[in-house]
């Protein structure tokens, strides 16, 4: 059987294979253009498809954000997950969230086979959640070809002093960008992004520092929406 890490490396190569991408470079990012939105969504799929029992992030992460959500909103009763393959973290969300609504969502098909998931492409906004979360989780927006576009429907759905959660690991740098992960950023990247995305509706709250967790290290950006 193919491990989690063979997994991630054979969708990878199957993307590169699958779309020819331009390769933007600053100093703080790489994004891989796609050749038109069909091509990004049918290398999305498939590598959905490719890694669909893998897992990246884990419980013990979602059940620590739970709890800073619980601490810091006070009562949860509407989430959303961005790019959860088959649902684990709403799922995670739910289960310490008691009596919380959360919903996952994902640009594949294979999305309508979970529990509380949904077919949805990330970058756009959905009126229908529009101004109601309580918070925003995703490990995912790596998947992005427009990161600008993505974070800002996800404001969009924050309800005012809502919170967006984005995580930043080794998995998300500039090195790590490739034909099915379009998008790596250094944390200073990040934070420069989200600032501009937020402009006067909001701001980076704090970032929390999970790099000595041994299962999944790293930071998460923790955003807020004005009251």
């Amino acid at each position: 059987m193919v491990n989690k890490t063979g997994m991630f490396r054979n969708a990878a190569r199957n993307a590169a294979a699958a779309a020819q991408t331009e390769v933007v470079e600053a100093d703080d990012f790489v994004l891989h253009k796609y050749a038109d939105y069909e091509t990004y969504r049918q290398v999305q799929e498939q590598g959905n498809k490719d890694k669909l029992t893998a897992q990246f992030v884990t419980k013990g992460h979602i059940f620590f954000l739970a709890g800073y959500l619980r601490n810091t909103l006070g009562p949860v009763d509407f989430g959303l997950c961005h790019g959860v393959r088959r649902g684990k973290e709403q799922g995670w969300f739910r289960r310490k969230l008691k009596g919380a609504n959360v919903i996952g969502t994902d640009i594949s098909e294979t999305a309508n086979r979970f529990p509380n998931t949904v077919q949805w492409d990330f970058h756009e906004v959905n009126p229908e959640w529009s101004g109601k979360a309580d918070f925003v989780y995703s490990n995912s927006w790596d998947h992005a070809y427009d990161p600008q576009k993505a974070f800002a429907a996800w404001l969009d759905a924050l309800r005012p002093g809502g919170m967006l959660l984005i995580d930043h690991t080794a998995g998300h740098v500039p090195d790590s960008a490739n034909a099915l992960d379009p998008f790596g950023v250094t944390e200073a990247g990040l934070h420069k992004i989200l600032t501009g995305v937020l402009d006067v509706a909001g701001c980076v709250h704090e970032v929390l520092d999970r790099s000595t967790d041994e299962q999944y290290p790293g930071k998460v950006f923790v955003c807020r929406k004005n009251a």
